[in-house]
């Protein structure tokens, strides 16, 4: 399982495939608001996931198409659902994706 960085008792984890949508935002303090693209975040508090697990836990397997050996090529596998158990410790965070630096 993935261990994530730990910071200020917090642990991230990255994930390259949430969405990305765009909001309205005023980025002056005045009435100009304009539509800025913003990448989603989740925060889970104490036991705010269940976890189930079904076969075997999770592992590592080796695909035998690997051309003789020339390539390692290996998977991560693991059969299981996840719900949410309270969603009084689930909270969504967006932070605003810049292509030129400006933000």
């Amino acid at each position: 399982m993935p261990t994530g960085v730990q910071f200020e008792g917090v642990k991230f984890f990255e994930s390259t495939n949430f969405p990305t949508k765009n909001v309205n935002a005023s980025f002056n303090g005045g009435s100009t608001y304009t539509s800025q693209e913003v990448a989603q975040g989740y925060f889970f508090g104490p036991q705010a996931i269940g976890v189930g697990i079904g076969g075997p836990n999770a592992q590592v397997l080796i695909n035998n198409n690997d051309d003789f050996s020339r390539f390692i090529i290996l998977i991560w596998q693991l059969y299981a659902g996840f719900e949410i158990l309270n969603k009084d410790f689930v909270t969504t965070a967006y932070s605003f994706v810049s292509d030129d630096g400006d933000i």
